[in-house]
């Protein structure tokens, strides 16, 4: 199905731009061919380029009024490489033997469309508005791009992260504080069949303490996983040593820490009732923000939502993005959805309309 959009979104040129940046391989660590191309198309459109230490790739359109900034990421989770694209009734896929690379090509697509609708109306002597442009490298795998950045090079001080999924009109407002966990559960080793009763089977704490632990979704605001075990050597070795690796995230703070504090409490019982030891580091991967419904870019969005038909939802999610750097950096930032279903999967999808959608909500929001 399609609709009249009232602005001057292209969608042939759109889906060009999406299918011919997805032929381009970007695990994430190996996104240069990527930020190269990205490069030569910002200058094409008039931007001025820089690549800063961490390997992003910063633009800066000059134009009228206060400095917007647009941020998507160039990386891919694996199976990524080789992706061929199969587009059919509007929709476009994978072949199934990798991702799409919806997330987050779709973002970086719809950026540079909204970047070709400047240059248009720039080429006709009309005004555009200022911005800044930054596609970040390595966002999955600990938003390390962003984290990178020199924030110092951007004029935005507010902003649109384009690096969701979901319904149209939704506008994330708020994202979680993340610990990353990492455990080492030292026993004693031993033969498992001639002197079982000396050893102490690190497997066997770490079964005990994980069974005990509030896992999955804990409440509304907060949700915890362990997600890597490692540890033995051989079935007739009583292990001596197992290591675990998991994560806590909560929107609210003290949440968080309860939830942390309960599954180390559970590590250490475990451990208790076994003579063994627990070595836990925990660290913070980023901070919760919440951006306020009377912010200005909350405020513009929700006009040209409702201007286009839509009506805005306002929504939290327990998912780490670029937003959570910004805003911890001072740079208000909400995320929102290009359309993208089913990401980290062969089952990715995103329809063409709802790229085209978001777009149309960008480009009249910023008068385009």
């Amino acid at each position: 199905m399609s609709h009249s959009h009232p602005t001057s979104v292209n969608p042939d040129r759109l889906l060009e731009t999406f299918l011919a940046l997805l032929g381009i391989d970007s695990p994430s660590g190996e996104e240069s061919a990527v930020i190269q191309e990205l490069a030569r198309r910002l200058e094409a459109l008039g931007l001025e380029t820089e690549v800063d230490s961490a390997g992003n790739l910063i633009g800066r359109l000059e134009g009228a009024g206060e400095p917007l900034l647009l941020c998507a990421h160039v990386d891919h989770v694996d199976p990524c490489r080789g992706i061929r694209p199969v587009v059919q009734d509007g929709v476009v896929r994978s072949d199934g033997t990798t991702i799409l690379g919806a997330d987050d090509t779709s973002g970086v697509a719809i950026i540079l469309e909204l970047l070709a609708i400047a240059r248009e109306r720039a080429h006709r002597g009309q005004e555009v508005p200022a911005l800044d442009v930054v596609f970040t490298v390595s966002e999955e795998t600990g938003l390390k791009g962003s984290k990178g950045l020199d924030i110092s090079r951007l004029r935005a001080r507010h902003g649109i992260v384009l690096d969701m999924g979901g319904p149209r009109g939704y506008i994330t407002v708020q994202g979680p504080s993340h610990d990353h966990l990492e455990i080492v559960i030292h026993g004693k080793k031993s033969h498992a069949a001639c002197a079982p009763e000396e050893g102490v089977n690190a497997i066997r704490v770490a079964a005990e303490a994980i069974a005990a632990m509030p896992l999955g979704r804990i409440d509304e605001a907060t949700t915890a996983n362990i997600g890597v075990i490692q540890g033995g050597t051989a079935t007739n070795v009583v292990p001596d040593r197992v290591e675990l690796k998991g994560e806590a995230r909560s929107l609210e703070e003290e949440r968080l820490r309860r939830q942390v504090d309960a599954m180390l409490r559970c590590l250490e019982e475990a451990a208790g009732r076994h003579g063994a030891r627990i070595e836990a580091h925990v660290q913070r991967k980023y901070d919760a923000f919440r951006v306020p419904e009377d912010a200005p870019i909350v405020q513009m969005l929700c006009r040209s939502l409702r201007e286009l038909g839509v009506e805005p939802t306002l929504i939290p999610t327990v998912g780490g993005s670029d937003s959570n750097i910004f805003n911890a950096r001072g740079v208000q930032t909400v995320n929102i959805s290009t359309g993208m279903e089913h990401v980290h999967s062969t089952d990715e999808y995103i329809a063409l309309d709802d790229m085209v959608f978001c777009a149309s909500v960008i480009a009249h929001m910023l008068k385009l």
